[in-house]
């Protein structure tokens, strides 16, 4: 790809995130403007540091990065007949990255969904189905593509301080000019919240994900004699090369905190550990997170 290209989309990239960041800072302090409707926004903020961005197999190929995500979405309800409540959700988000610009990529996307309560009282669980498209639109050509989430999820309560979600999504990915950006994988997750205080939650989680892994290892000379689809990319730097893995595993960990500013503004910290196993061997990274989320 050429340079201009690639400096265009670092630019855009820094826009979307100025354009969200001005766009919800008057939330904080002001209604749904009443053009919305029934409509209303939500601001999300994520900011991440992560020590292989690049998914190494050794500290020696493993790439630091911090990483920005702002996203804006506008979502609405619809109750239905027989308590079912019908959801729709548009978004526009992106992600800037500190030292790999050609990571930098803006998502426009939607989820609709149907959900509904599991019989009657308070502690009853509710049931989610949701599928959800995007488009990635990447730095690097190779990296565009679609992407189709089904999710299912079921929200109970365990007491009157414990809360909990099982879930199950698939996701695949069509990349639009190189098929080793494709993804093909099912996951299933549990999620739990344990709430201290009425403002401060503590929160655990695990994912189990089977499917196609991604990696990128330093590849000085011809691409590394590793099994599975072998890509040379610059976006790290000229020595390294994509690897593509099928049929792998992928487990995820996470411990957290949230705490609530106001009925309508969280803010959240993560500890992620998670750990890619392919070809006989691991890829371990981790992370740190914080995350502003506003609800108008």
């Amino acid at each position: 790809m050429n340079c201009s290209r690639t400096n265009r989309s670092a630019r855009f990239g820094l826009w979307l995130s100025v354009a969200l960041a001005v766009v919800a800072a008057p939330a904080l302090h002001a209604q749904a403007p009443l053009w919305l409707g029934d409509w209303y926004p939500v601001f999300d903020l994520q900011i991440t540091l992560d020590n292989n961005i690049n998914r190494s197999i050794d500290g020696d190929g493993e790439k630091r990065d911090l990483v920005i995500e702002p996203r804006l979405s506008l979502q609405h309800q619809y109750p239905l007949e027989n308590e079912w409540v019908f959801s729709l959700e548009g978004y526009l988000a992106g992600a800037i990255h500190g030292k790999y610009h050609k990571l930098n990529h803006v998502v426009p996307g939607a989820i609709v969904g149907m959900s509904r309560f599991l019989g009657d009282g308070a502690n009853a669980p509710l049931f989610i189905a949701q599928l959800g498209v995007r488009y990635e639109f990447h730095d690097q050509d190779a990296r565009f593509g679609a992407e189709v989430n089904p999710r299912l999820e079921t929200q109970f309560s365990l007491g009157d301080f414990l809360y909990s979600s099982i879930y199950y999504e698939y996701d695949n990915r069509f990349a639009s000019e190189n098929e080793i950006y494709d993804r093909d994988g099912h996951t299933i997750g549990l999620h739990i919240d344990v709430e201290v205080t009425p403002q401060y939650i503590f929160q655990l989680g695990y994912a189990y994900r089977y499917g196609d892994v991604l990696v990128h290892e330093p590849s000085d000379g011809p691409a590394p004699n590793i099994p599975g689809k072998v890509f040379p990319v610059d976006t790290f730097t000229a020595h390294y090369a994509a690897l593509k893995f099928t049929n792998e595993d992928r487990h995820t960990l996470y411990v957290g905190a949230q705490y609530a500013l106001s009925l309508y503004t969280t803010l959240d910290l993560r500890l992620v550990h998670e750990e890619i196993r392919a070809n006989s061997d691991k890829y371990p990274s981790s992370q740190i997170l914080f995350a502003v989320r506003h609800i108008l």
